[in-house]
């Protein structure tokens, strides 16, 4: 199993953790693709509605700049896989 390779100096209010990972499909000989996985920090539940949507709304915004600063230093991916528990 590979391990995800982190990235330590992609930095983002709403970041709490991204990574880049493989996955491979049930049909092997498909080969993989590269996913860019960015966990999302938890927003306090006493932050008001604006805060929190601000926030997000920041994120989203930087969500391609984000990207082409993990494509200029890692290489490029296939897939952004966005998660926030």
């Amino acid at each position: 199993m590979l391990e995800p390779r982190q990235l330590n100096n992609i930095t983002h209010p709403f970041i709490d953790s991204i990574y880049l990972k493989k996955e491979f499909g049930a049909d092997i000989s498909a080969g993989s693709l590269d996913i860019l996985v960015i966990e999302a920090k938890r927003i306090s539940t006493t932050a008001s509605k604006e805060e929190r949507d601000g926030l997000l709304l920041s994120f989203l915004a930087d969500l391609d700049l984000i990207k082409d600063a993990v494509e200029s230093k890692a290489g490029k991916f296939n897939r952004v896989d966005i998660k926030y528990c």
